[in-house]
């Protein structure tokens, strides 16, 4: 995304420089199987500092999401919000370990990598729609929070049948 391609020419190697940017991109393929982010733009407010290492971005990006409920399997929208702050370093030097810093190339950052790290490591891997949302029902697969289900009580699992019996025996005996 080019929109996410910065030049900061005019602040890598000066220490104590800094820009401030606003910006606002659609990040496709965010998400898990329960949480992706909308097709909406997120918002960035971001600051760049030229730092010994490089450059230190740092801000808040919000979005929207859709989730399904782990639970029930509702779809549902929510905010996201989070800070970020990340080192943007040259990818030849040594000082800094890969690992831990985005690359500078031709005197520009790629933030379309930090953002999408920050917004997929923000969504939750089990969202609920409410926290005493009670599911489904496990044998007709009614919504439970929309209403009881017929079903009734659950029947015991017929491969714990045998342990069932020796129970009962080992209560007679003991009686």
């Amino acid at each position: 995304m080019p929109e996410l391609i910065i030049s900061v020419a005019e602040i890598v190697g000066r220490p104590g420089e800094s820009r401030e940017m606003h910006l606002s991109a659609v990040l496709e393929g965010v998400g898990t199987a329960l949480a992706s982010l909308d097709r909406s733009p997120v918002e960035a407010s971001l600051r760049a500092d030229s730092v010994v290492e490089g450059v230190l971005v740092t801000g808040s990006v919000e979005g929207h999401m859709t989730l399904e409920c782990a639970r029930c399997l509702t779809s549902f929208a929510a905010s996201v919000s989070v800070q970020v702050c990340d080192l943007f370093t040259d990818p030849d030097s040594e000082d800094v370990a890969e690992e831990i810093a985005y690359p500078i190339r031709d005197r520009a950052i790629d933030l379309e990598p930090m953002l999408r790290d920050a917004l997929t490591l923000t969504l939750p891997l089990k969202p609920l729609c409410t926290e005493a949302c009670k599911g489904l029902c496990a044998h007709c697969g009614r919504d439970l929070n929309a209403g009881l289900c017929t079903c009734g009580e659950d029947a015991p699992d017929p491969r714990w049948a045998a342990l069932g019996g020796l129970r009962n025996r080992l209560e007679e005996s003991s009686a």
